[in-house]
């Protein structure tokens, strides 16, 4: 590596999660976005893989990530709760026994637009009416 270049990152998880370590950089997909185009391009088998290794262990990471505020995650447990929200936003195939993550003649996943949250909205998702 030349001075130039810069290191990927790496993102860690908790101690207790460190089996779940090799999933981190293809799975643990920090926006909606993301995964969902995910959800789009991977193949129905190594979607399966990771559904069958991540299944088993959502009722640990769940416990572990409710110690947590939500916009408060250390960044261990962001990291988990990426991959966590990346098995439960591509399960859907795996659980209703699709054939495919596709379904031909459907809308265009490729025609989907993601926006940002605007800071007001994520300030105060529920402001009060004045009237």
């Amino acid at each position: 590596m030349t001075d130039t270049q810069t290191p990927p990152c790496t993102r860690e998880l908790p101690e207790a999660f460190s089996d779940l370590a090799a999933l981190v950089p293809e799975w643990a997909l920090p926006s909606e976005e993301k995964r969902f185009y995910k959800l789009h391009s991977v193949k129905l088998e190594d979607l399966r893989a990771f559904y069958d290794v991540m299944l088993p262990r959502l009722p640990a990471i769940m416990d572990y990530l409710s110690q947590f505020k939500l916009h408060d995650l250390p960044a261990q447990a962001r990291t988990l709760f990426d991959l966590a929200m990346t098995f439960v936003e591509t399960s859907h195939p795996i659980d209703l026994g699709w054939k495919d993550t596709d379904f031909p003649g459907a809308y265009r996943w490729q025609a989907f637009e993601f926006r940002s949250i605007s800071q007001r909205s994520h300030a105060d998702p529920h402001p009060a009416t004045v009237r």
